[in-house]
């Protein structure tokens, strides 16, 4: 597990701070997964954003769907 420092508001961390062990830990297991969440979902908008930039690339190249089907379908 790696440790990571999050600054927050003084009452956040005033009330983090008056948390039991175990509310801690299970307070840590949710911000975990929230970030997970979080830096997957990011990487997936980027992913999307580079597949639409590559989409209107080549269509300004002229890449049309009947093209592209043509190659996709094309065997050697």
């Amino acid at each position: 597990m790696e440790k990571i420092v999050l600054e927050v508001d003084d009452a956040t961390g005033k009330a983090y701070n008056k948390f039991t062990a175990k509310t801690k830990e299970e307070f840590n297991r949710l911000v975990s997964l929230f970030l997970k969440k979080a830096i997957n979902d990011a990487g997936s908008v980027d992913y999307r954003k580079m597949l639409d930039d590559m989409g209107r690339t080549a269509a300004s190249n002229g890449l049309t769907p009947a093209i592209l089907n043509e190659l996709l379908h094309t065997h050697d």
